[in-house]
């Protein structure tokens, strides 16, 4: 590092920019062991799927971008291991998610500085083509949201980069005090409970009235995802970043490559 920077906050950007490249070659190695191709399930069929989709709906994390948003923020602020070892314990089905949500909350208590800082320093980084899938399936007319369990703070970067309208995001929402601290999470968001992102769907159901029953594709990663349908009328599972067995198994519809996804006649 640069011993050009001379405010005094440059021993927490020194520090910052070491966690940085220690959350990169984390993620590199976590890539290695978790990630994996896997053939295909009916990936012909599933683009003729999104061929006659209205509204198009994308989970974030390890979809839209390579990352899980809610563990690169607790590694940031040097929570990593006492996060997993809570996400292990969700997934194992010990706890509800508001709960794991909550107990992972209170462990990072991220504040306004660590986020802005955490955005700074880490940009997500988006999955490969699924900037140019965005853009065709808006170029045919598509409602493109994105639904998530994450932090509407993390993900705006990311709706913005793609030029979907914030008004199009569904997800958790971090609540800070007046000096900034975290205080909160917003439990009235759908997304802050397990069946959120069904719940989600609806909403935008309700939205798209006018539309006569529009049919609603929902790609995902996990099994949160899976379990919007119904009141989405089909689930992709996408496994480009990460194969989670359960939610491959399950699928009837699977791809790793966004190119996988364009209909071709």
């Amino acid at each position: 590092m640069s011993a050009t920077i001379t405010n005094n906050n440059g021993d927490f950007y020194i520090k910052s920019m070491k966690m940085n490249q220690k959350l990169k070659e984390d993620r590199e190695a976590n890539a290695k062991s978790t990630s994996g191709k896997v053939p295909p399930k009916n990936a012909e069929q599933a683009a003729k799927i999104i061929k006659s989709s209205n509204i198009v709906c994308f989970d974030v994390d390890s979809t839209v971008i390579k990352e899980e948003g809610i563990d690169e923020l607790a590694r940031f602020c040097g929570k990593g291991k006492e996060v997993a070892r809570v996400t292990s314990q969700a997934m194992g089905g010990s706890m509800t998610f508001q709960d794991a949500l909550n107990i992972r909350l209170n462990i990072i208590r991220p504040s306004q500085k660590d986020v802005a800082n955490f955005l700074k320093l880490h940009p997500c980084t988006l999955s490969e083509g699924v900037r140019n899938f965005v853009k065709h399936l808006k170029s045919e007319g598509k409602e493109v949201y994105l639904i998530s369990g994450g932090f509407d703070c993390l993900i705006e970067p990311v709706a913005n980069e793609l030029n979907i309208p914030l008004a199009n995001v569904f997800a958790n929402k971090l609540l800070f005090g007046f000096n900034g601290e975290y205080e909160a999470f917003d439990e009235n968001q759908p997304t802050s409970k397990s069946g959120g992102k069904a719940v989600a769907i609806g909403e935008i159901r309700k939205i798209h009235s006018d539309m006569n029953d529009p049919m609603i594709t929902m790609i995902g990663d996990g099994a949160t995802d899976l379990e919007a349908v119904p009141p989405a009328n089909h689930f992709i599972g996408f496994g480009g970043n990460v194969v989670r067995n359960e939610v491959y198994e399950r699928a009837q519809h699977y791809v790793c490559d966004f190119d996988q996804l364009y209909y071709k006649v």
